[in-house]
């Protein structure tokens, strides 16, 4: 999949989960581990660069870090849109 098709796809992805948090069908907040089988390296990396943090913690030593799948999508739209314009920069 190229740039554009992975940054239409993920906007897309962004804009149902708008709608699903907004008609209250989801909470839209999905598991550290969950999150990191579904976006892979990109998201382990985001997490360790500080560029996305859980919105919520559960308490405990090992409590399990929850992540806003509306917020996920919004930094991969962003970054996919970055990829777009630096590649189209080198034609």
């Amino acid at each position: 999949m190229g740039d554009l098709e992975r940054l239409i796809a993920t906007a897309t992805e962004l804009g149902s989960a708008h709608i699903l948090k907004v008609m209250g069908i989801s909470a839209c907040e999905k598991s550290q581990r969950e999150c990191r089988k579904i976006w892979g390296k990109w998201f382990a990396d985001a997490v360790a660069a500080g560029r996305l943090r859980p919105v919520r913690v559960e308490p405990g030593r090992a409590g399990t870090k929850w992540f806003d799948v509306e917020q996920v999508l919004r930094l991969r739209t962003a970054d996919a849109a970055r990829c777009e314009a630096i590649f189209n920069n080198f034609k």
